[in-house]
C-alpha cells in the first residue's frame, strides 16, 4: 500500500477529488491466480488491502476496479464509497485487459460507443503488469486514456509503464494538468517488441532468474531472442553459446560471433561433433536382449540427436553452472508444424517468439535494426535453416522445408482465423486461396507446378499440425502471447 499512499499524497497536494485505480488492483486477476485464490493468506491480504484503502480514502474518494474473489463480481466499486449526491461529468471504465495486436482499435470502438450512449467523457483505466495461465504469459499494457464527449482520445498514457497523471474534467471539458505528454500509438511491430521485452523482464524477475543462456546458431530466431533478453535483463546477463558441427557454415558461425559482439554479450563456442560421435559409437556397440534391432543413429535420428545435445545437454549444463535459465527460440510456424525437436530446441524457461510467425520474426529483426545493425545482415539474408545435414547448407541456398512467405499465411488461416483443412482445399480448387489468405500469387506459382502438388503439400502439413506437432506443442515452455491466438492459451487443444 506504499504506492497507494504516495499516489494519495500526490493527489491531495494537487487538489484532486478522486483517485482511480484499474481493475484487480487489489486482488490480481482472479481467474489467473490458480489455487492461490483459495489460500487463506491470499484472502487475508485482500481484506487487509481493502481496509488500508478505506483508511486512505478519508479526505479523498478512491475508485478501484475489482473482481471480487468471493462473489466473482467484476464491477467497479468505491472504497469508503459514500458517493451519494456526488456530481460528476464523466464515466469510468476500469479494465485489466491483456495485450493483443488490435486491442487499441477494439478499446477505442467500445469507448466511442459508450460515449455516444452517455454523452460524457470517459476515463479508461487499464492495469500494467503481467498474467499467466501456466501455459501462456500475457502483458497488461496499461495505456490508460481519457476520451472527450465526442469519443476522441484527448490524453493517453504510455504502454507497459506504470505512471500516474492528473486530469481535470469540468462540464465535460478535459484538461490534463500533469506535465506528462500524451503517448502516441506505436506501430504494431513496435508494440510487439515492447510487449515481449516487458514480459521477459517481469517474469524472469518473478522466477528469480537473473541470467539466461541462449543457443546462438547465427540464425534469425536465436538472434532476435538474444536481443530481446539483452534488452530485458542486460547484455552482461545473457550468455550466448554457439554449438557447431560439421554442418554449420562459416557464415552462420560468424553471424553468431558478430551478434554477441554487437550486443556485448558473453560468448562461447562449444563444438559438439566429438560428443555426437561418442554417443553414436557407444550406442552402436550396444545390443538388445531378445531383439536383433541395431542402434544406428543416422538420418533424422542423427539430426534430432544434434538438437538434443545442444539444448538438453550442453546448454542446460552451461546454464546450470552459471545459475541461469535457458531459452526456447522456437516460433509459431515451427510450433504449428512440429518442425522442432522434443527435448531439444523446445527446452526452455519460456518461449519468447512462440506466438510470432517466422515472417513476423524477420519483421521484428528489421525493427531492431532500424537505427543501426545489431542483428548481423547475414542472419537476416541467409535461408532459414536448422543446418543439421548436408541437405541444409545455407551457402548453397538450402534451408527449411517450410516456405514461410506462403506457409505462414496458410498456417495463420488455420490457427489465427480458425479454419479447417476442408476450407483451404475448397479455396484452392476455386483458385482463390492466395487472395483469401493474403499470400503472394506469383510466389505460390513458383512453389507448385499445379493444384495437385499444392494440395498434397497442404494435406501433409495439416497432418503434422493435427498430429505429431500437437504432441510437441502440449510440452512447449510457456509462450509469450501477443496475437490473441497463442497455442496453449487462446488456441486450446485436446490430446484426444
Amino acid at each position: 500500500m506504499i504506492s497507494a499512499q504516495l499516489i494519495k499524497e500526490i493527489a491531495k497536494k494537487a487538489g484532486a477529488e478522486l483517485v482511480l485505480f484499474p481493475e484487480d488492483a487489489l486482488s490480481g486477476n482472479y481467474y489467473k491466480l490458480g489455487s492461490r485464490q483459495v489460500e487463506s493468506e491470499y484472502q487475508e491480504k485482500c481484506r487487509d488491502a481493502e481496509l488500508a484503502l478505506e483508511e486512505l480514502s478519508k479526505g479523498i474518494e478512491i475508485l478501484v476496479g475489482n473482481s471480487d474473489a468471493f462473489d466473482e463480481c467484476m464491477y467497479s466499486h468505491y472504497v469508503d464509497g459514500n458517493m451519494e449526491g456526488w456530481e460528476h461529468d464523466f464515466e469510468v471504465y476500469s479494465a485489466e485487459q491483456e495485450f493483443t495486436l488490435g486491442k487499441e482499435i477494439s478499446v477505442n470502438a467500445f469507448c466511442e460507443k459508450f460515449v455516444r450512449g452517455s454523452n460524457k467523457p470517459i476515463v479508461y483505466v487499464s492495469a500494467v503488469g503481467t498474467n499467466n495461465s501456466g501455459k501462456n504469459i500475457y502483458a497488461l499494457d496499461g495505456a490508460s486514456r481519457v476520451y472527450d464527449k465526442s469519443g476522441k482520445v484527448v490524453f493517453r498514457m504510455p504502454q507497459f509503464e506504470a505512471c500516474e497523471a492528473l486530469v481535470e474534467i469540468t462540464k465535460s471539458k478535459v484538461k490534463v494538468l500533469s506535465k506528462i505528454k500524451t503517448a502516441k500509438v506505436q506501430e504494431p511491430i513496435a508494440q510487439i517488441h515492447d510487449a515481449l521485452v516487458y514480459m521477459i523482464r517481469e517474469n524472469l524477475a518473478k522466477f528469480h532468474i537473473g541470467r539466461m543462456g541462449i543457443g546462438a546458431s547465427g540464425g534469425i530466431d536465436s538472434a532476435v531472442s538474444a536481443v530481446l533478453y539483452a534488452e530485458a535483463i542486460g547484455a552482461a546477463n545473457v550468455y550466448l553459446v554457439n554449438m557447431p558441427t560439421r554442418f554449420n557454415s562459416n557464415t552462420t558461425k560468424n553471424a553468431a560471433r558478430d551478434l554477441a559482439k554487437n550486443l556485448k554479450c558473453p560468448y562461447m563456442v562449444a563444438p559438439i561433433e566429438d560428443m555426437l560421435t561418442a554417443v553414436c559409437d557407444s550406442l552402436g556397440k550396444c545390443s538388445f536382449e531378445r531383439s536383433d534391432k541395431k542402434i544406428a543413429v543416422e538420418g533424422i535420428n542423427f539430426e534430432n540427436l544434434q538438437a538434443r545435445t545442444r539444448s538438453a545437454s550442453v546448454l542446460v549444463t552451461i546454464a546450470s553452472v552459471l545459475g541461469a535459465g535457458v531459452t526456447c527460440n522456437g516460433n509459431k510456424s515451427e510450433a504449428t508444424t512440429g518442425y522442432c525437436t522434443l527435448y531439444g530446441d523446445t527446452c526452455g524457461v519460456m518461449c519468447a517468439l512462440g506466438d510470432l510467425w517466422k515472417t513476423q520474426v524477420y519483421e521484428l529483426a528489421r525493427y531492431i535494426n532500424r537505427k543501426k545493425e545489431i542483428i548481423p545482415k547475414a542472419s537476416i539474408e541467409i535461408p532459414a535453416s536448422a543446418e543439421l545435414s548436408d541437405a541444409m547448407k545455407v551457402d548453397e541456398g538450402k534451408g527449411d522445408p517450410i516456405k514461410y512467405p506462403y506457409h505462414d499465411k496458410l498456417f495463420a488461416y488455420w490457427v489465427d482465423a480458425n479454419h479447417g483443412l476442408a476450407d483451404t482445399e475448397a479455396l484452392l480448387q476455386k483458385g482463390t486461396l492466395c487472395k483469401v489468405i493474403g499470400a503472394d500469387a506469383a510466389y505460390f506459382k513458383k512453389l507448385f507446378k499445379n493444384k495437385a502438388a499444392a494440395l498434397e503439400d497442404m494435406r501433409a502439413w495439416h497432418r503434422r499440425f493435427r498430429g505429431i506437432a500437437l504432441a510437441k506443442r502440449i510440452q512447449f515452455p510457456p509462450i509469450l502471447s501477443v496475437s490473441g491466438s497463442a497455442f496453449g492459451g487462446e488456441y486450446t487443444e485436446s490430446q484426444g
